[in-house]
């Protein structure tokens, strides 16, 4: 089913106008709590008639629920009966395989977490994180089902990777040995269910803007740092792709002019210097050239431990003074700035969010990105860290399901396992 968050969706017939309207109910009560038919009409401007229909439609979905009276405030009146919000009408199942561990949960239909779940992938094994990934779906669906949960919804997952939509095709998530994978179609083979793939970072955008601090932004990017660089795009108040699914990939944006004329298939040119594994080279570049400090020995000490050197680690020296993690991190401020700079003059957002290893480091860089791009950019729009969190990719594949499933049959396909 379309949701009205994408630019694919028919439009101008009466079904459209009906979903969409819908759609507007269901937002306004489940964030204004409990109101009448009444209140409905006014705030959206509908057709009190209209209000009604679509309202005994959602109740009948099991999606609405009508409470208690309210006196209507009128002398005489007749007392309103209240609409809520059904968040138990049906779960979903939501999954991030971005990080280690994956993080997995079943949610109701407000986002809010029944159940968590985690699984630890195998580096760049196909085979065996297909398998984990199945025996994950599994859990989520028997502890559903043990506790007697309605029937899920569909299920929501974020990939490390350029996701096509319409088939739910992995291109390639090298972590994970996925290459061109069909997963929706892998994962409807097995449940019968609605099955929705998306980039990870494209998925932060919305659970931010569902639930985090862009939920008042209609135009936003979130700009996301980890293994690699990319923004999640949220513009008009939908999620853009782009022509080939690629929008917002910021990481290969060329730094300088020494990136021209160069072909990158792995990194691309700005996250080699940004993100945190290019972060980590040009400290280890440094202390190779013979650089100390408190660095060098936090190096030496976790080198005696058999662990790598990671960013967080070069943004706590930071903190505490060194004078190289402090050079660094001015570095990745100039880097960082360029990608701010980039989705600032061409889609001039309300905000950029700052997500990943960005967010945890927020006291060090935003102020230092504010500082380079005031008076550059002829717009400076807002920048904050992301709210979320860990949760931010969750809570974006809870959205996708829920806007891309016709409300009318919301909760009414049970989830079966197919042998």
């Amino acid at each position: 089913m379309a949701s009205i968050m994408d630019s694919d969706l028919v439009t101008g017939g009466p079904s459209h106008i009906r979903r969409m309207n819908q759609e507007a109910i269901l937002r306004l009560v489940q964030r204004a709590g409990p109101v009448s038919r009444m209140d409905i009409a006014k705030i959206l401007g509908l057709n009190p008639s209209t209000v009604n229909r679509l309202v005994e439609q959602l109740v009948e979905a099991g999606l609405l629920l009508v409470g208690e009276e309210r006196m209507s405030g009128r002398r005489g009146g007749r007392p309103a009966r209240l609409i809520y919000f059904n968040a138990e009408a049906a779960h979903v199942a939501a999954l991030d395989l971005s990080d280690v561990p994956w993080r997995a949960a079943l949610t109701n239909l407000a986002g809010e977490v029944i159940q968590s779940f985690t699984a630890t992938p195998r580096l760049g094994d196909r085979e065996a994180n297909l398998e984990l990934l199945e025996d994950l779906l599994r859990r989520i669906v028997d502890f559903n089902e043990s506790q007697g949960g309605p029937p899920l919804r569909g299920i929501g997952v974020g990939a490390p990777s350029i996701v096509l939509w319409e088939s739910g095709t992995v291109v390639w998530a090298a972590s994970l040995g996925w290459r061109d994978l069909p997963l929706k179609a892998w994962i409807q083979e097995r449940w019968d269910v609605p099955v929705f793939v998306e980039n990870d970072v494209n998925l932060l955008a919305l659970g931010e803007s569902w639930r985090g601090a862009g939920q008042e932004a209609t135009h936003l990017a979130v700009l996301a740092a980890g293994t690699g660089l990319g923004a999640g795009l949220i513009l008009d108040g939908q999620l853009y792709r782009g022509a080939n699914e690629a929008a917002g990939e910021v990481g290969y944006l060329p730094p300088g002019p020494e990136a021209l004329g160069k072909e990158y298939t792995g990194f691309g040119p700005l996250e080699a210097l940004a993100a945190g594994p290019g972060l980590v080279q040009r400290a280890m570049d440094a202390l190779a050239q013979g650089a100390g400090g408190l660095l060098a020995e936090l190096v030496d000490e976790e080198s005696a431990s058999g662990q790598p050197l990671s960013p967080e680690d070069i943004y706590a020296a930071a903190r505490q003074g060194d004078v190289l993690a402090q050079r660094l991190v001015t570095e990745t401020a100039d880097y960082l700035s360029l990608a701010v700079a980039g989705l600032a003059v061409i889609l001039n957002p309300e905000m950029i969010l700052l997500g990943g290893e960005m967010a945890r480091a927020a006291d060090l860089l935003l102020e230092p990105i504010r500082q380079r791009l005031t008076g550059l950019v002829p717009v400076m729009p807002r920048l904050v860290p992301v709210q979320l969190g860990d949760d931010g990719v969750i809570l974006g594949a809870v959205a996708l399901v829920l806007r891309n499933t016709s409300p009318e049959v919301a909760g009414l396909r049970a989830m079966a396992r197919q042998r």
